[in-house]
Protein backbone atom coordinates (compact mmCIF):
# COMPACT_ATOMS: atom_id res chain seq x y z
CA UNK A 1 0.00 0.00 0.00
CA UNK A 2 2.71 2.42 0.92
CA UNK A 3 4.57 1.60 -2.29
CA UNK A 4 1.47 2.42 -4.38
CA UNK A 5 1.01 5.78 -2.60
CA UNK A 6 4.67 6.77 -3.15
CA UNK A 7 4.47 5.86 -6.84
CA UNK A 8 1.33 7.97 -7.29
CA UNK A 9 3.01 10.91 -5.64
CA UNK A 10 6.00 10.56 -7.98
CA UNK A 11 3.75 10.45 -11.07
CA UNK A 12 1.85 13.51 -9.87
CA UNK A 13 5.07 15.47 -9.31
CA UNK A 14 6.29 14.61 -12.79
CA UNK A 15 3.05 15.85 -14.33
CA UNK A 16 3.31 19.16 -12.48
CA UNK A 17 6.92 19.68 -13.61
CA UNK A 18 6.02 18.84 -17.18
CA UNK A 19 3.17 21.34 -17.20
CA UNK A 20 5.54 24.07 -15.91
CA UNK A 21 7.91 23.61 -18.91
CA UNK A 22 10.82 23.02 -16.64
CA UNK A 23 13.24 20.15 -16.99
CA UNK A 24 13.82 18.18 -13.84
CA UNK A 25 17.59 18.96 -13.78
CA UNK A 26 16.91 22.67 -14.24
CA UNK A 27 14.36 22.61 -11.46
CA UNK A 28 16.91 21.13 -9.17
CA UNK A 29 19.45 23.71 -10.17
CA UNK A 30 17.06 26.61 -9.58
CA UNK A 31 15.98 25.26 -6.26
CA UNK A 32 19.53 24.97 -4.98
CA UNK A 33 20.52 27.77 -2.61
CA UNK A 34 22.80 30.42 -4.13
CA UNK A 35 25.38 29.91 -1.46
CA UNK A 36 25.91 26.33 -2.47
CA UNK A 37 27.01 27.15 -6.09
CA UNK A 38 30.67 26.43 -6.98
CA UNK A 39 32.68 29.72 -7.19
CA UNK A 40 34.00 30.86 -10.61
CA UNK A 41 37.70 30.17 -11.25
CA UNK A 42 39.78 33.45 -10.89
CA UNK A 43 43.53 33.84 -11.73
CA UNK A 44 45.94 34.36 -8.86
CA UNK A 45 47.25 37.94 -8.52
CA UNK A 46 50.50 38.59 -10.42
CA UNK A 47 53.37 38.98 -7.97
CA UNK A 48 54.92 42.46 -8.07
CA UNK A 49 58.06 42.78 -10.22
CA UNK A 50 61.30 42.97 -8.29
CA UNK A 51 62.61 46.54 -8.36
CA UNK A 52 65.80 47.10 -10.36
CA UNK A 53 68.83 47.42 -8.11
CA UNK A 54 69.61 51.05 -7.46
CA UNK A 55 72.86 52.39 -8.87
CA UNK A 56 75.43 52.92 -6.14
CA UNK A 57 75.68 56.54 -5.08
CA UNK A 58 79.45 56.37 -4.69
CA UNK A 59 81.81 54.50 -7.02
CA UNK A 60 85.59 54.49 -7.17
CA UNK A 61 88.35 52.73 -9.06
CA UNK A 62 92.09 52.55 -8.43
CA UNK A 63 94.51 53.09 -11.30
CA UNK A 64 98.20 53.50 -11.94
CA UNK A 65 101.13 52.82 -14.20
CA UNK A 66 104.86 52.12 -14.06
CA UNK A 67 107.40 53.46 -16.55
CA UNK A 68 111.09 52.61 -16.42
CA UNK A 69 113.84 53.18 -18.94
CA UNK A 70 117.47 52.47 -19.65
CA UNK A 71 119.19 55.64 -20.83
CA UNK A 72 122.66 56.00 -22.34
CA UNK A 73 123.90 59.58 -22.89
CA UNK A 74 127.06 60.37 -24.81
CA UNK A 75 129.82 61.65 -22.50
CA UNK A 76 130.91 65.15 -23.45
CA UNK A 77 134.71 65.39 -23.19
CA UNK A 78 134.68 68.98 -21.89
CA UNK A 79 131.65 69.20 -19.57
CA UNK A 80 131.75 66.85 -16.58
CA UNK A 81 128.03 66.93 -15.75
CA UNK A 82 126.86 65.80 -19.22
CA UNK A 83 126.54 62.04 -19.60
CA UNK A 84 128.47 59.67 -17.33
CA UNK A 85 125.31 58.31 -15.69
CA UNK A 86 124.16 55.60 -18.09
CA UNK A 87 121.76 53.24 -16.37
CA UNK A 88 118.20 52.54 -15.34
CA UNK A 89 115.77 55.28 -14.45
CA UNK A 90 112.27 55.21 -13.00
CA UNK A 91 110.16 57.68 -14.96
CA UNK A 92 106.81 57.09 -13.26
CA UNK A 93 105.44 55.08 -10.35
CA UNK A 94 101.93 56.51 -10.46
CA UNK A 95 99.11 55.29 -8.25
CA UNK A 96 95.77 56.95 -7.73
CA UNK A 97 92.03 56.62 -7.47
CA UNK A 98 89.11 57.99 -9.49
CA UNK A 99 85.58 58.19 -8.17
CA UNK A 100 82.06 59.59 -8.62
CA UNK A 101 79.21 60.54 -6.33
CA UNK A 102 75.64 60.53 -7.73
CA UNK A 103 77.08 61.12 -11.21
CA UNK A 104 77.43 64.79 -10.31
CA UNK A 105 80.73 64.93 -8.45
CA UNK A 106 83.92 63.29 -9.71
CA UNK A 107 87.35 63.31 -8.13
CA UNK A 108 90.93 62.24 -8.87
CA UNK A 109 93.69 61.73 -6.33
CA UNK A 110 97.12 60.53 -7.50
CA UNK A 111 100.72 60.32 -6.31
CA UNK A 112 103.97 59.54 -8.10
CA UNK A 113 106.97 57.90 -6.49
CA UNK A 114 109.44 58.81 -9.24
CA UNK A 115 109.79 62.58 -8.77
CA UNK A 116 113.41 63.51 -9.59
CA UNK A 117 114.62 66.01 -6.99
CA UNK A 118 117.89 67.91 -7.49
CA UNK A 119 119.26 70.59 -5.23
CA UNK A 120 120.53 72.84 -8.00
CA UNK A 121 120.76 73.12 -11.76
CA UNK A 122 123.12 70.74 -13.57
CA UNK A 123 123.50 68.60 -10.45
CA UNK A 124 124.42 65.13 -11.79
CA UNK A 125 122.96 63.35 -8.76
CA UNK A 126 119.20 63.31 -8.14
CA UNK A 127 117.01 61.75 -5.46
CA UNK A 128 113.71 59.96 -5.86
CA UNK A 129 110.81 61.17 -3.79
CA UNK A 130 107.03 60.86 -3.67
CA UNK A 131 105.02 63.84 -4.92
CA UNK A 132 101.37 64.75 -5.31
CA UNK A 133 100.32 64.74 -8.97
CA UNK A 134 96.56 65.29 -8.93
CA UNK A 135 94.05 66.17 -6.21
CA UNK A 136 90.92 67.75 -7.60
CA UNK A 137 87.15 67.40 -7.82
CA UNK A 138 84.74 68.25 -10.63
CA UNK A 139 81.14 69.27 -9.91
CA UNK A 140 78.74 68.98 -12.85
CA UNK A 141 76.86 72.19 -13.64
CA UNK A 142 74.99 71.27 -16.83
CA UNK A 143 75.81 68.46 -19.22
CA UNK A 144 79.61 68.28 -19.51
CA UNK A 145 80.09 71.78 -18.10
CA UNK A 146 81.82 71.44 -14.72
CA UNK A 147 83.53 73.43 -11.99
CA UNK A 148 86.92 72.10 -10.91
CA UNK A 149 88.82 72.84 -7.75
CA UNK A 150 92.03 71.53 -6.19
CA UNK A 151 95.51 70.72 -7.45
CA UNK A 152 95.46 70.22 -11.22
CA UNK A 153 97.13 71.02 -14.53
CA UNK A 154 95.44 73.78 -16.51
CA UNK A 155 95.17 73.29 -20.27
CA UNK A 156 98.03 75.59 -21.26
CA UNK A 157 100.52 73.02 -22.54
CA UNK A 158 99.10 71.18 -25.60
CA UNK A 159 100.59 67.99 -24.17
CA UNK A 160 98.08 68.22 -21.31
CA UNK A 161 95.60 66.70 -23.78
CA UNK A 162 97.82 63.64 -24.36
CA UNK A 163 97.76 61.05 -21.58
CA UNK A 164 101.06 59.77 -20.20
CA UNK A 165 100.22 56.22 -21.24
CA UNK A 166 99.23 57.30 -24.76
CA UNK A 167 102.35 59.30 -25.64
CA UNK A 168 104.12 57.62 -28.56
CA UNK A 169 107.69 58.66 -27.70
CA UNK A 170 109.40 58.20 -24.35
CA UNK A 171 109.93 61.85 -23.46
CA UNK A 172 107.69 64.87 -23.67
CA UNK A 173 108.65 67.38 -26.37
CA UNK A 174 111.55 69.61 -25.37
CA UNK A 175 109.43 72.77 -24.97
CA UNK A 176 107.32 70.94 -22.37
CA UNK A 177 110.07 68.93 -20.69
CA UNK A 178 113.01 71.31 -20.96
CA UNK A 179 116.56 70.02 -20.99
CA UNK A 180 117.12 67.64 -18.09
CA UNK A 181 120.25 67.45 -15.98
CA UNK A 182 123.05 65.25 -17.43
CA UNK A 183 121.45 65.38 -20.91
CA UNK A 184 122.81 68.87 -21.63
CA UNK A 185 122.75 72.33 -20.08
CA UNK A 186 119.75 72.09 -17.79
CA UNK A 187 116.79 74.33 -18.67
CA UNK A 188 113.20 74.36 -17.48
CA UNK A 189 110.29 73.73 -19.80
CA UNK A 190 107.94 76.59 -20.63
CA UNK A 191 104.53 75.31 -19.40
CA UNK A 192 103.53 76.19 -15.83
CA UNK A 193 102.77 72.66 -14.61
CA UNK A 194 100.23 71.87 -11.90
CA UNK A 195 99.00 74.32 -9.30
CA UNK A 196 96.27 74.92 -6.75
CA UNK A 197 93.20 76.73 -8.02
CA UNK A 198 89.75 76.56 -9.55
CA UNK A 199 88.35 76.38 -13.08
CA UNK A 200 85.20 76.34 -15.14
CA UNK A 201 85.61 73.88 -17.99
CA UNK A 202 83.77 72.13 -20.78
CA UNK A 203 85.57 69.16 -22.30
CA UNK A 204 83.36 67.62 -25.02
CA UNK A 205 83.37 64.01 -26.17
CA UNK A 206 85.20 63.42 -29.46
CA UNK A 207 82.48 63.59 -32.13
CA UNK A 208 81.84 60.92 -34.76
CA UNK A 209 82.21 63.72 -37.31
CA UNK A 210 82.30 67.49 -37.31
CA UNK A 211 83.67 69.63 -34.48
CA UNK A 212 82.85 69.74 -30.76
CA UNK A 213 83.99 72.90 -28.95
CA UNK A 214 85.14 73.19 -25.35
CA UNK A 215 86.95 75.64 -23.12
CA UNK A 216 88.62 76.16 -19.76
CA UNK A 217 88.92 79.29 -17.62
CA UNK A 218 91.26 78.77 -14.67
CA UNK A 219 92.49 80.84 -11.72
CA UNK A 220 95.46 79.31 -9.89
CA UNK A 221 98.35 80.15 -7.63
CA UNK A 222 101.29 81.41 -9.64
CA UNK A 223 103.95 79.58 -7.63
CA UNK A 224 105.68 76.44 -8.84
CA UNK A 225 103.81 73.14 -8.72
CA UNK A 226 105.38 71.95 -5.47
CA UNK A 227 104.52 75.11 -3.52
CA UNK A 228 101.90 74.79 -0.78
CA UNK A 229 100.65 78.38 -1.21
CA UNK A 230 100.84 81.35 -3.55
CA UNK A 231 104.02 83.44 -3.90
CA UNK A 232 102.18 86.78 -3.70
CA UNK A 233 98.65 88.24 -3.58
CA UNK A 234 97.99 87.89 -7.31
CA UNK A 235 96.62 84.80 -9.06
CA UNK A 236 97.64 83.30 -12.38
CA UNK A 237 94.81 83.40 -14.95
CA UNK A 238 94.56 81.15 -17.99
CA UNK A 239 92.03 80.60 -20.76
CA UNK A 240 91.96 77.89 -23.41
CA UNK A 241 89.77 76.89 -26.33
CA UNK A 242 89.58 73.24 -27.42
CA UNK A 243 88.13 71.93 -30.67
CA UNK A 244 87.75 68.14 -30.68
CA UNK A 245 87.53 66.36 -34.00
CA UNK A 246 86.76 62.79 -35.03
CA UNK A 247 89.24 59.96 -34.37
CA UNK A 248 90.71 61.62 -31.28
CA UNK A 249 92.00 64.61 -33.23
CA UNK A 250 91.98 68.09 -31.69
CA UNK A 251 93.07 71.71 -31.94
CA UNK A 252 93.75 73.98 -28.97
CA UNK A 253 94.67 77.61 -28.26
CA UNK A 254 95.55 78.99 -24.83
CA UNK A 255 96.86 82.05 -23.02
CA UNK A 256 98.08 82.62 -19.46
CA UNK A 257 99.10 85.60 -17.36
CA UNK A 258 101.09 84.99 -14.18
CA UNK A 259 102.47 87.84 -12.03
CA UNK A 260 105.11 85.92 -10.05
CA UNK A 261 107.36 86.84 -7.12
CA UNK A 262 110.74 85.13 -6.76
CA UNK A 263 113.62 85.16 -4.29
CA UNK A 264 113.85 85.34 -0.52
CA UNK A 265 113.23 88.27 1.78
CA UNK A 266 114.42 90.98 1.72
CA UNK A 267 115.40 90.52 -1.93
CA UNK A 268 112.11 89.39 -3.46
CA UNK A 269 111.43 90.53 -7.02
CA UNK A 270 108.34 90.59 -9.21
CA UNK A 271 108.36 88.88 -12.61
CA UNK A 272 105.32 88.89 -14.90
CA UNK A 273 104.89 86.03 -17.40
CA UNK A 274 102.60 86.27 -20.41
CA UNK A 275 102.24 83.02 -22.37
CA UNK A 276 100.46 81.86 -25.50
CA UNK A 277 100.31 78.32 -26.84
CA UNK A 278 98.77 76.33 -29.67
CA UNK A 279 98.61 72.64 -30.45
CA UNK A 280 97.25 70.31 -33.11
CA UNK A 281 96.79 66.55 -33.36
CA UNK A 282 95.41 64.87 -36.48
CA UNK A 283 94.75 61.15 -36.87
CA UNK A 284 94.68 60.41 -40.60
CA UNK A 285 94.32 56.67 -40.92
CA UNK A 286 97.72 55.06 -40.26
CA UNK A 287 99.41 58.48 -39.93
CA UNK A 288 99.20 60.66 -36.81
CA UNK A 289 100.48 64.23 -36.92
CA UNK A 290 101.20 66.22 -33.77
CA UNK A 291 102.53 69.72 -33.27
CA UNK A 292 102.70 72.44 -30.66
CA UNK A 293 104.28 75.80 -29.87
CA UNK A 294 104.63 77.98 -26.78
CA UNK A 295 105.85 81.58 -26.61
CA UNK A 296 106.51 83.55 -23.43
CA UNK A 297 107.41 87.08 -22.48
CA UNK A 298 108.70 87.88 -18.98
CA UNK A 299 108.78 91.45 -17.67
CA UNK A 300 110.84 92.52 -14.64
CA UNK A 301 108.98 95.44 -12.99
CA UNK A 302 111.10 95.40 -9.81
CA UNK A 303 114.46 95.76 -11.52
CA UNK A 304 113.24 97.51 -14.67
CA UNK A 305 115.41 95.25 -16.81
CA UNK A 306 114.68 94.38 -20.45
CA UNK A 307 111.94 91.86 -21.19
CA UNK A 308 112.93 88.25 -21.69
CA UNK A 309 111.38 86.26 -24.50
CA UNK A 310 111.34 82.49 -24.82
CA UNK A 311 109.82 80.07 -27.29
CA UNK A 312 109.68 76.38 -28.06
CA UNK A 313 107.83 73.95 -30.25
CA UNK A 314 107.77 70.59 -31.94
CA UNK A 315 106.42 68.76 -34.99
CA UNK A 316 105.90 65.00 -34.96
CA UNK A 317 104.70 62.31 -37.37
CA UNK A 318 103.96 58.69 -36.45
CA UNK A 319 103.16 55.84 -38.86
CA UNK A 320 101.29 52.72 -37.75
CA UNK A 321 102.96 49.65 -39.24
CA UNK A 322 100.94 46.49 -40.04
CA UNK A 323 102.13 43.88 -37.54
CA UNK A 324 100.73 41.19 -35.22
CA UNK A 325 101.02 43.66 -32.34
CA UNK A 326 100.32 47.44 -32.43
CA UNK A 327 103.50 49.02 -33.79
CA UNK A 328 104.23 52.62 -34.76
CA UNK A 329 107.41 54.40 -35.84
CA UNK A 330 108.03 58.09 -36.22
CA UNK A 331 110.13 61.24 -36.03
CA UNK A 332 109.93 64.44 -33.99
CA UNK A 333 111.73 67.73 -34.33
CA UNK A 334 111.85 69.97 -31.27
CA UNK A 335 113.34 73.36 -30.43
CA UNK A 336 113.68 75.38 -27.23
CA UNK A 337 115.08 78.88 -26.74
CA UNK A 338 114.81 79.56 -22.98
CA UNK A 339 115.89 83.21 -23.01
CA UNK A 340 116.39 85.99 -25.51
CA UNK A 341 118.82 87.57 -23.01
CA UNK A 342 121.29 84.75 -23.72
CA UNK A 343 122.44 84.49 -27.30
CA UNK A 344 123.70 80.88 -27.23
CA UNK A 345 121.18 78.84 -25.23
CA UNK A 346 119.01 77.57 -28.08
CA UNK A 347 118.83 73.78 -28.40
CA UNK A 348 117.23 71.46 -30.95
CA UNK A 349 116.41 67.75 -30.84
CA UNK A 350 115.92 65.26 -33.66
CA UNK A 351 114.18 62.17 -32.29
CA UNK A 352 113.48 58.90 -34.10
CA UNK A 353 111.44 56.36 -32.17
CA UNK A 354 109.16 53.35 -32.14
CA UNK A 355 106.47 52.03 -29.81
CA UNK A 356 105.23 48.44 -29.59
CA UNK A 357 102.03 47.66 -27.70
CA UNK A 358 101.25 44.40 -25.92
CA UNK A 359 97.52 44.82 -25.17
CA UNK A 360 97.08 41.40 -23.54
CA UNK A 361 99.42 42.43 -20.72
CA UNK A 362 98.61 46.17 -20.85
CA UNK A 363 102.23 46.92 -21.68
CA UNK A 364 104.18 49.06 -24.13
CA UNK A 365 107.86 49.00 -25.13
CA UNK A 366 109.44 52.16 -26.55
CA UNK A 367 112.76 52.95 -28.21
CA UNK A 368 114.12 56.34 -29.20
CA UNK A 369 117.34 57.79 -30.58
CA UNK A 370 117.94 61.49 -29.96
CA UNK A 371 120.43 63.75 -31.75
CA UNK A 372 120.89 67.01 -29.82
CA UNK A 373 122.13 70.20 -31.49
CA UNK A 374 123.24 73.22 -29.45
CA UNK A 375 124.47 76.54 -30.77
CA UNK A 376 128.12 76.74 -31.68
CA UNK A 377 129.16 78.65 -28.54
CA UNK A 378 127.85 75.86 -26.29
CA UNK A 379 128.14 72.82 -28.52
CA UNK A 380 128.10 69.48 -26.70
CA UNK A 381 128.50 65.81 -27.52
CA UNK A 382 125.32 64.57 -25.84
CA UNK A 383 123.30 62.33 -28.15
CA UNK A 384 121.37 59.61 -26.32
CA UNK A 385 119.60 56.26 -26.69
CA UNK A 386 116.60 55.31 -24.54
CA UNK A 387 114.69 52.05 -24.12
CA UNK A 388 111.57 52.11 -21.95
CA UNK A 389 108.87 49.72 -20.75
CA UNK A 390 105.44 50.67 -19.42
CA UNK A 391 102.82 48.71 -17.49
CA UNK A 392 99.30 50.04 -16.87
CA UNK A 393 97.19 48.65 -14.05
Amino acid sequence: MIVRVCGAIAVFAGIIVGFGGIEPQAALAQSAPAGDAAPATTPLPTPPAEPAPAEPRFTWQPYGFLRAQYRAVQDDPNVAFVGRDDGFELQNARIGVRGELDRRVAFVLAFDGAVDERLQANNPQGKLRVGLRDAFADVAIAGRLAARGGFFEAVVDPQALVGDTRRELIDLPIESRGMRATEGYQAAGLPPGRSLGAAIRLDPEPPADGVALGFELAVQNGADEFSSNNDNDKPAISASLIARLAHDSWLMLAGRYNPRTVGDLPFRQDEDDLQASAGLRLALGPVTLDGGAIVQRTAFPTTGGPDQRAFGGHAQAMLTVPAPLPLAVGYRFGILDPSSLLTSDRVMEHTAGAVLGVPRYRMRVQLQLVHVVEQAARELANDRVQLAAELVF
